[in-house]
């Protein structure tokens, strides 16, 4: 029997498949499952995972979501669940390279949940982001009753991916769930994606480098440690068929980036004051994500505050300078 063969075989245990799981926030969930007593497959391409970041005892498939090959491998492997983290997640990028977003963002999850369908998976979870919404939302922290208004190629693309979801949970059969993701940071963020500042502060603050804050740093995000995202996905998984979201999944406060200096300047022992650099401009200037929903419906609460998520955090980069 080949390698691969085991993992659509007669099985005792539950069987996931998480594109992107070589990532950041994908590995941490390979991780998860893995002590939870699943196996676990993994679809990435490795454009911005690392093999180093997947768990021994998850099997590695290296294609792009993109392609065909990603989309036979659900239909094959028919797993219990799918967990859809791969994606293109930088905004300017998506500003930059509006096809490009759209088919990693629209099209490949569209042709992943097809597979699914067919495929028989009992529940699909996908990342989406806060993105969705305009830059000046009406209130703060944001619920899932506020209109939706992507003012970027990759927000109108997440939000796309969300109603295709519910498209194919309406008619084909498909238990979707879209979580919507405040900042997530954590041990093994890159620099890419929303909430890369922390790994952009956290190398340069223990290099001694110079630490640039652009704009005023009264701008004010929703840092969610790695874990409780992680959590987030698990409680999805295991909730009832009819949790379909999207839920948010976030703290609901707001930390102004100066303050965020200040905090992971004492995690880091960093004593310079920042640099001054421009706003970014097709930002919002506000973000918190109100997580009550998914609260009330799936149990889900968020566990790491911020002092202790970026102590983890410093300490991972510390280690892995």
């Amino acid at each position: 029997m080949r390698q691969d063969e085991c993992y659509h075989c007669v099985r005792m245990k539950r069987l996931a498949v998480v594109t992107g799981g070589a990532g950041f926030i994908g590995s941490h969930l390979v991780d998860a499952l893995i002590r939870r007593n699943w196996k676990v497959a993994v679809i990435d391409d490795l454009s911005a995972g690392l093999k180093q970041n997947v768990h021994p005892r998850a099997r590695l498939f290296v294609a792009d979501i993109r392609t065909p090959k990603a989309a036979r491998l659900i239909e094959k492997l028919k797993p219990d669940a799918v967990f859809h983290l791969a994606a293109q997640v930088s905004v300017p990028v998506s500003l930059e390279q509006p096809v490009r977003d759209a088919e990693t963002n629209i099209l490949a999850a569209v042709k992943l949940m097809d597979a699914a369908a067919r495929a028989g998976v009992k529940r699909f979870v996908i990342a989406s982001s806060a993105a969705v919404f305009p830059t000046k939302a009406s209130r703060i922290p944001v619920d899932e009753t506020e209109p939706v208004g992507p003012q970027s190629p990759y927000g109108i693309a997440k939000y796309a991916a969300e109603r295709y979801g519910m498209f194919f949970r309406t008619t084909r059969g498909l238990p979707f769930v879209a979580l919507r993701f405040a900042n997530v940071y954590g041990p093994r963020q890159s620099q890419r994606g929303e909430a890369g500042v922390v790994a952009v502060f956290a190398k340069r603050m223990l290099a001694g480098k110079d630490v640039t804050v652009n704009g005023t740093g009264k701008q004010t995000r929703d840092f969610i440690y790695v874990g409780d995202a992680v959590a987030a996905m698990m409680a999805a998984a295991a909730g009832q068929p009819m949790a379909d979201g999207p839920y948010h999944v976030g703290t609901g406060i707001e930390t102004s980036i100066s303050d965020l200096y200040r905090r992971m300047a004492d995690a880091t022992g960093y004593g310079k004051k920042p640099t001054k650099g421009p706003a970014d401009v097709n930002a919002p200037f506000r973000s918190a994500l109100d997580s009550s929903k998914i609260r009330r419906q799936l149990g889900w609460k968020p566990k790491v505050g911020l002092d202790e998520g970026l102590r983890k955090t410093v300490a991972w980069f510390r280690q892995n300078a």
